[in-house]
């Protein structure tokens, strides 16, 4: 293995990492702050909860959005009383809590990412074809190899 080339690499999703929030993530967090939307934590939520098609219990949503349960206690209330989400006890435990978008919800993140691409579409609009067609194809290998990473993760 090659360590040299893996501290380059290493660098460079740094920066890339620094680049993306600069470009896209901060600019977006600001105009949601502006509308006086939902915060980072809460879209986090939501996005999570999104990419999730059946209910899934307060244990693993804490644990798979790394938030701290008194703290997604206090999230998912403010998401309830907005109602984009809702609460069932577990059919086969009834002390289980399971969320899930409500039809709210998920209009809403269907609108919220509406939003996010065409904020997204236009700071693209900046690049000619070339430069497109060049940030695509590092994007779709850096999915790829992304993809190996999290499959060898997960079988560890």
């Amino acid at each position: 293995m090659n360590k040299e080339l893996m501290k380059t690499v290493s660098e460079s999703l740094i920066r890339l990492k620094f680049l993306v929030s600069t470009q896209f993530l901060k600019p977006i967090r600001e105009i949601e702050r502006e509308r006086n939307e939902f915060t980072p934590g809460h879209m986090h939520v939501l996005g999570w909860l999104r990419s999730k098609e059946v209910p899934v219990s307060m244990t693993d949503l804490a644990s798979d959005t790394c938030i701290s349960k008194p703290n997604l206690t206090t999230i998912i209330d403010r998401l309830w009383a907005d109602g984009l989400v809702e609460r069932s006890a577990d059919i086969n435990d009834r002390r289980i809590v399971n969320v899930a978008l409500t039809k709210k919800g998920v209009d809403f993140m269907h609108h919220h990412k509406a939003e996010v691409a065409k904020f997204i579409e236009g700071r693209l609009s900046l690049l000619d074809d070339p430069e497109l067609e060049k940030l695509k194809h590092a994007l779709d290998d850096l999915s790829d190899v992304l993809a190996i990473i999290e499959g060898k993760r997960v079988n560890l």
